[in-house]
């Protein structure tokens, strides 16, 4: 069996550093860098960790040579979180057994990946809980109604057999999303790219004008002279303009207007756009309408309206087709989205 001398340590070490993910810093007995692979120089904020400073000379943050002190104090590793200009690392220092020149060995792990997925899990499931829970507990309540005399009473328990049915329905369309989201982004249906006339796309508005007429808002679609055909699938595209004009429906007040169009964006692009002189958007909650089960405080109050997962399925669907949607939004004077999209190859 070969044994490893001192450099030769450093060599071996210097080579599993370059091919770790972690990034890896020795320090010797003093604390100052023997050698710091690149990438934990990059997770670490530094541009270099020069050999022979310390930490602390780096300016490197204190809390990753108070993990140093722990370990050395303890005679063991310790482990601690640090976060770090807009990262969540893992540092780990540990004394190597081996009789050579280095004292402690830095492991840093960039676990802001995973810790973000972490949060969106979390945040998923409190979510998903929170939006059943009220129409679970209002169906529980008027079933327990009707049990309890409430069908003697005709008229009642009518209303109370249509408002379960619209709580069942609200369940319905909530797991529905639910999975249309799921599919998109785990790629089990594939978005089916082809050549579609912008007027075709457009043409799913029609379903939902009986909805706008309803509720006494002017809808007007138009696709503007030059408008290129989209490169795109058009189902999805379709249900993309059925979530924003239904949104734009949801929070028209009766008397208002939207208007739904595209147009020739820049060379190889298609501009989507729906408009609507609606309730509009807080400056606040617009950086965060396309996230799911986000809803803005006026919207929360409509009871029944909406899932919060339309917009989600918005961005989800359009980034699939290498697009991008924007918002552009003013209390109380209406919202503007616009879809960005690929035109159909040599479309003219």
């Amino acid at each position: 069996m070969e044994v490893l001398t001192g450099s030769r340590s450093l060599e071996v070490l210097r080579a599993l550093g370059s091919l770790m993910d972690q990034g890896l810093v020795a320090l010797d007995t003093d604390g100052r860098v023997i050698f710091a692979t690149t990438s934990a120089c990059s997770m670490l904020g530094q541009p270099e960790l020069p050999e022979g400073a310390t930490l602390s000379e780096i300016g490197v943050d204190y809390r990753v040579s108070r993990i140093v002190d722990l370990a050395r104090r303890s005679g063991r590793w310790e482990e601690r979180p640090v976060a770090l200009r807009n990262r969540e690392l893992m540092v780990r220092a540990v004394a190597p057994d081996d009789d050579i020149d280095i004292d402690m060995l830095l492991l840093i792990r960039d676990d802001t990946r995973m810790r973000r997925l972490e949060r969106i899990r979390s945040d998923f499931v409190s979510n998903v809980s929170h939006e059943l829970r009220t129409p679970v507990t209002a169906v529980r309540l008027m079933a327990e109604t009707l049990e309890n005399g409430g069908l003697e009473d005709p008229v009642a328990a009518a209303d109370f057999v249509r408002r379960i049915g619209l709580e069942a329905a609200h369940m319905a369309q909530m797991v529905e999303e639910l999975l249309e989201l799921s599919t998109i982004e785990s790629g089990l249906r594939p978005i089916f790219q082809v050549r579609v006339a912008a007027d075709t796309v457009l043409a799913s508005v029609d379903r939902l004008r009986p909805l706008a007429e309803s509720k006494g808002v002017d809808m007007h679609v138009t696709v503007e002279a030059g408008t290129p055909d989209i490169y795109g699938d058009p189902a999805r595209l379709g249900q993309v303009v059925r979530n924003l004009v239904h949104n734009a429906i949801k929070f028209t007040p009766r008397g208002g207007r939207i208007d739904v169009s595209t147009a020739a964006g820049t060379i190889g692009r298609v501009l989507l756009r729906c408009a609507d002189t609606g309730i509009g958007i807080a400056p606040s909650d617009v950086p965060r309408i396309f996230e799911r089960f986000w809803k803005a405080d006026s919207s929360r109050q409509r009871d029944g309206e909406g899932s919060g997962l339309g917009l989600a399925i918005v961005r989800h669907v359009v980034e699939a087709h290498g697009g991008k949607v924007a918002v552009v939004s003013e209390p109380r004077r209406g919202t503007a989205f616009t879809v960005d999209l690929p035109a159909a190859p040599d479309s003219s």
